[in-house]
């Protein structure tokens, strides 16, 4: 089952000081156990965040390098694999998704481009804490873990 796990997640299941670090971990016992991938919108997020909690306190500084790396790293062994999607089409899902969803549900513009790149790549499952993003998820008929 392949799933796409947006920024919130990266972040709980990167740092063990999170009160969401073992929903995060928990994922790994799905069955079937979940493909998670990679994109390069991920690396974009999800590395600006890392340096983001650093400069906020909510991480050691310093360890937001080596937190980059040791993802970068993972990458390149395929543990995350790394899947490439039309950017395009995605910026077109996203609107596609505003159009049907945004009168009724909160929606940010990136929550609509994860949920977006998650479909764009066949993801089955997204993973979220962010509550809007789930309803989101959910809307457009991905099974959502958070």
């Amino acid at each position: 089952m392949r799933a796409y796990a947006d920024t919130s997640w990266w972040l709980a299941l990167r740092n063990s000081a999170d009160a969401l670090h073992r929903r995060a971990t928990a994922a790994f016992d799905l069955k079937p156990s979940p493909e998670v991938i990679w994109t390069p919108w991920q690396r974009v997020e999800v590395f600006n965040s890392i340096r983001q909690a650093e400069r906020q306190g909510l991480l050691p500084s310093g360890s937001s390098n080596a937190q980059i790396h040791l993802i970068e790293r993972e990458v390149r062994l395929g543990y995350w694999p790394h899947v490439e999607f039309n950017w395009t089409e995605a910026i077109r899902t996203a609107n596609e998704l505003s159009a049907a969803h945004s009168r009724k549900l909160l929606i940010r513009g990136m929550d609509l481009f994860h949920v977006a790149a998650a479909l764009e790549t066949a993801a089955e499952i997204f993973f979220t804490f962010d509550t809007d993003q789930a309803a989101l998820a959910k809307a457009a008929g991905l099974q959502v873990f958070g």
